[in-house]
């Protein structure tokens, strides 16, 4: 080796340091860039020429420029990330949501509320005073619409919420395009196994970041290497990548497979598509990121009207509804006791009606005016006596090519085979299936009376054939399952149907049983119910008369979806219900003070709020009796029952509704707390991954300082080299 190679090496000396310093003053230059991972040149030893007495290097080179970066504490440091930015999502909108619930006395439903009954007070003490019953009615109006008012607020963020998730999912698919764009560069990149994309890969972890802080994807990085560099341990530079959510692949190294929106009665949900461009919902397996926090808010689950069922709002609107559902229902039925000459209630529901013309028609092609088609099967009809005591059975098979004049017949030879002298039979009234009074002749053919009264004598136990479902004609359904087909929920229990004179004096009053769980349609059907009211031969006065009792004064049918009862004297009667432990008569709406059954469409009845002084605080015909005033008031004490979904909570109107705000207030604070302590960690995790991963400015000056001198030293070797080849050239 001679003076040459002397140069050579140090002129890869002074290369190596200048390189080093230009990595020094982009890590400088980058100090304050928070997606820059600090880089290190990696230095080594050229190679050497063997040589006696030792093997002499050929001088430094720079084996490659690494990032200091631990892919396992960057993962720590995103999923910190993610969880705050989930926190912080749930702690804005609930803190929004509780805007409309402040839990105050002098403020919002609470204080409407209480003002409602301070009405019915003011009623109670002053019956007969209409300035009272237009400033109750003007209370009435203000507390509907402020529940109202909160619900459609409540709603109004779940839409809010549906069009952040919708801009949120195009945030996602752009990321992972550029993710994926990103990856065939990094491949070409680093084709050679030498050189190392570290802009590239800085510019994906900060995809990266984001993607997590939007939503929970799982990211692998197979193949990572192991290296130590700068003084720290590293792991970075994978050779596989991929991203899945919800177990399904959303990018694989370079191919993506955008998330996919659909709509689910208003609201979206979140879709994977597949190789096969079929769709998976993922949306229940999204927990975490800002659209994990967006969707613990609006909830996951949709009912088929369009409102979550779970989550913070669908919990809200839940209570919301239960709230104003119970307050309409013990309301009426106690404002149903308020003695009226007759009842004829609103539409409650829209029966199938059948046109003469459809009558012979076979019931199968039927099944586009049907709610469902009818099934081949059996219906058990119970018959009773006078006394509307329990006889026996008959089972008439209903085939779905009949046609309902042919279901009608069926059922009259069965009654007639069964009883000659049966009174009743089936009749289509109004193009209704019906059960009313008539005669047989001696060919077993029924003839309905003229007036088309109902029967007592004859209630469906079963309709093995789905007949009666599929004609809508509630009233001879189960309770239980027609219960959420009603305006309001009934009970188990009881009330008494009660007859005054125009004096107010009691004439007649019958306890009528509501058993939904009882097999017998007497007392868990609302025909059943009808048929207890109009049974005859009952003496409800224990006088010995048969002429003066419930049924003698009024009749109750159920037409046209709509229950009545109407007089059968030309007395001045009145009838009221009382003791209605059963809910029945807010229910079916006998007399009703508040419209609607859920707090989208709670009102004050409008004839009552464009005519106060109709409203009534009398229970009997007498002037000055205020017992119905004077029982809505006492209402606000008692402990009523509030069905929410499968459950039901025993508690006064104002109890339940500060749980609702108690719950709204845990709940802000519950999470307040939880961002509070996601913070301190993100912070603590934050401030161990820049001590790695970011730049130290008193680090890069020091090794600043050092290359700079390196820089000097071999630049001085150089100098020497030149001054032995001038003293080498002057001796010739």
């Amino acid at each position: 080796m001679g003076i040459s190679s002397a140069f050579n090496i140090a002129q890869t000396g002074l290369n190596v340091h200048q390189k080093a310093i230009d990595v020094t003053s982009n890590n400088i230059a980058n100090a304050s860039n928070k997606s820059y991972t600090r880089q290190r040149a990696q230095i080594s030893a050229l190679g050497s020429v063997s040589t006696t007495p030792g093997d002499i290097g050929l001088g430094v080179k720079i084996q490659s420029i690494v990032r200091i970066k631990d892919i396992f504490l960057f993962n720590r440091y995103t999923d910190a990330s993610s969880n705050l930015q989930n926190l912080s999502t749930q702690e804005q909108y609930l803190q929004e949501i509780s805007t409309y619930f402040p839990d105050t006395t002098d403020n919002g439903i609470y204080k409407n509320l209480k003002d409602f009954f301070d009405a019915w007070q003011n009623l109670a003490s002053n019956p007969n005073d209409s300035s009272v019953k237009v400033d109750l009615a003007s209370k009435t109006k203000i507390l509907v619409d402020s529940i109202k008012e909160v619900r459609n607020s409540v709603t109004d963020i779940q839409k809010s919420i549906n069009d952040e998730i919708k801009t949120k999912a195009d945030e996602i698919n752009n990321i992972i395009k550029k993710i994926a764009d990103l990856n065939k560069s990094i491949t070409a990149h680093e084709a050679n196994n030498i050189n190392h994309a570290n802009d590239l890969r800085d510019e994906r972890d900060k995809l990266e970041k984001r993607l997590k802080e939007l939503i929970n994807v799982k990211i692998y990085k197979n193949g990572l290497k192991s290296f130590k560099s700068g003084g720290s341990s590293n792991i970075d530079y994978e050779k596989s990548y991929s991203i899945s959510l919800g177990g399904y692949s959303l990018l694989d190294n370079s191919n993506y497979y955008p998330i996919k929106l659909t709509d689910n009665q208003g609201n979206i949900d979140i879709n994977i598509q597949k190789e096969d461009h079929t769709l998976v919902n993922v949306t229940k397996d999204i927990k975490g990121g800002e659209i994990g926090g967006l969707l613990s808010i609006r909830g996951k689950e949709i009912n088929k009207n369009g409102e979550p069922i779970d989550g913070i709002i669908g919990e809200i609107l839940n209570k919301l509804d239960t709230f104003a559902s119970s307050l309409i229902k013990n309301v009426n039925s106690l404002y149903s006791q308020a003695a009226q000459p007759q009842v004829s209630t609103d539409q409650i529901n829209v029966p199938i009606t059948i046109s003469p013309d459809l009558a012979d028609k076979p019931l199968s092609m039927l099944n586009n005016i049907l709610t469902h088609p009818v099934r081949n099967g059996n219906i058990i009809l119970n018959i009773y006596d006078e006394k509307g005591n329990f006889v026996k059975n008959i089972t008439v098979s209903v085939d779905k090519n009949n046609s309902i004049n042919d279901v009608i017949k069926n059922i009259n030879n069965k009654i007639y085979n069964n009883n000659n002298n049966a009174d009743y039979g089936a009749e289509l009234v109004n193009g209704q299936l019906k059960f009313v009074k008539g005669s047989y002749d001696s060919n077993g053919n029924f003839t309905a009376s003229v007036s088309n009264e109902e029967s007592s004598k004859i209630l469906v136990k079963d309709d093995g054939a789905t007949l009666f479902s599929s004609l809508n004609e509630i009233e001879y359904m189960p309770l239980k399952k027609i219960n959420e087909k009603l305006p309001l929920s009934i009970e188990n229990g009881s009330f008494n149907l009660v007859i005054y004179n125009e004096k107010g004096e009691i004439i007649a009053n019958r306890k009528i049983i509501v058993n939904m769980n009882s097999n017998d349609p007497k007392f868990s059907t609302i025909e059943g119910i009808i048929s207890q009211i109009n049974t005859p031969n009952i003496d409800d006065n224990k006088d010995n008369n048969q002429n003066n009792d419930v049924d003698d004064y009024y009749n109750a049918t159920y037409l046209n979806g709509k229950f009545v009862l109407s007089k059968k004297t030309d007395e001045n009667t009145y009838v009221g219900i009382d003791n209605d432990s059963a809910k029945f008569g807010g229910t079916v709406g006998f007399n009703k003070f508040f419209e609607g059954n859920s707090a989208k469409n709670i009102d004050i009845k409008q004839e009552l709020y464009e005519t106060p002084s109709k409203i009534q605080a009398n229970k009997t015909p007498s002037s000055g009796d205020n017992k119905i005033a004077n029982s809505i008031l006492q209402l606000q004490f008692e402990k009523i029952n509030f069905y929410e979904n499968k459950s039901t909570t025993n508690e006064t109107i104002f109890e339940y509704y500060r749980n609702i705000t108690g719950k709204l207030a845990n709940n802000t604070q519950n999470i307040t707390s939880k961002k509070e302590v996601a913070e301190t960690l993100f912070t603590n995790i934050s401030n161990q991954y820049y001590s790695v991963s970011g730049v130290n400015i008193d680090e890069e000056l020091i090794n600043l300082e050092k290359f700079q001198r390196g820089y000097q030293a071999n630049a001085k070797v150089i100098t020497t080299i030149n001054q032995m080849l001038d003293a080498l050239f002057n001796i010739t």
